[in-house]
């Protein structure tokens, strides 16, 4: 298992016990954004390394798309928590978002270390020079 599926398990779990530790709406707000949050960065990461195994010219064009993508997700859910009354109802907007940008900054940021490490293809990827190193640039 890559570093990235252990952090997004490992978000997961402690998302839902601090939900259930607050109870009410709150905690409802924090299991909803835990559970985007987590799996829209674990979808950007996939396709981040989708795009650098088949499309690597492409690679700047799909962190602006994640980013986007991540940004219309956390958007809509927030507009969604705080106006549509059906869902404010049971879910507290405010904590919707700090679970969101909590486990999507959790998750990417393990995703990053993960792809960085495939990029370079050694284990040691944090402390190893890459591979392309001293190759004239084109």
């Amino acid at each position: 298992m890559t570093r990235t599926t252990l952090g997004t398990l490992a978000v997961l779990l402690v998302g839902i016990f601090v939900a259930v530790q607050m109870g009410g709406t709150e905690g409802w707000g924090v299991i909803a954004g835990v559970l985007c949050g987590a799996s829209v960065a674990a979808l950007g990461a996939a396709w981040q390394r989708f795009v650098f195994r088949h499309r690597p010219k492409q690679a700047m064009a799909a962190v602006v798309q994640i980013f986007l993508f991540k940004l219309a997700f956390v958007t809509i859910g927030a507009v969604t928590f705080r106006y549509v009354e059906a869902a404010a109802a049971r879910v507290d907007w405010k904590s919707f978002l700090v679970a969101f940008v909590s486990s999507v900054f959790i998750v990417q940021t393990l995703a990053v270390l993960d792809n960085v490490r495939f990029l370079l293809g050694r284990k040691d990827a944090v402390s190893a020079e890459p591979p392309l190193s001293g190759t004239p640039l084109e």
